[in-house]
């Protein structure tokens, strides 16, 4: 597989937002703008020159981490594209999660496209209520309650 040319392949962000939907086309963006990031994330040093995304806009789990990553990834001054998960399955096997290709999946690349982490579909405070059966998370998760604990998890992978 070669993450350069794939990552050369997807779309900005601007492009991902958009959609047919423009419900869809309001909330990404408004997430985007409403994220709001601390010193930690505006100064932090990375090796990571590339990020590639797997992510399909109509998909709640990547309404909520894609505009986090897209802003992490432009104060950061990092590269950031999208592919639909939708006609890249092959590609994505190397990031499968429980045999399935789960989005969003963020691939970080060095600056030879080498992969140094990934970050697939959830925060893992979710993934651990998940596994209990419990769903309560779901409106805080989508309205932003758990912004943080995304933004701690990426840029934790990022400053590898």
């Amino acid at each position: 597989m070669d993450l350069k040319q794939l990552f050369y392949n997807g779309v900005s962000f601007s492009e991902f937002v958009k959609s047919e939907n423009n419900e869809i086309t309001e909330r990404l963006k408004s997430r985007y703008d409403n994220i709001a990031l601390d010193g930690t994330a505006v100064n932090f040093k990375n090796k990571v020159r590339y990020v590639l995304a797997f992510a399909e806009n109509w998909c709640p789990d990547c309404q909520v981490s894609v505009p986090i990553m897209a802003k992490l990834c432009d104060v950061a001054k990092i590269d950031f594209k999208i592919l639909k998960r939708e006609g890249h399955e092959e590609e994505m096997k190397p990031f499968y999660e429980d045999g399935k290709a789960k989005i969003p999946t963020f691939a970080f690349l060095d600056d030879s496209f080498n992969v140094v982490g990934t970050w697939i579909e959830r925060p893992k405070v979710i993934k651990e209520l998940v596994a209990k059966g419990d769903n309560s998370y779901r409106r805080g998760y989508v309205n932003g309650e758990y912004d943080k604990d995304i933004v701690n998890e990426l840029l934790e992978i990022m400053s590898r």
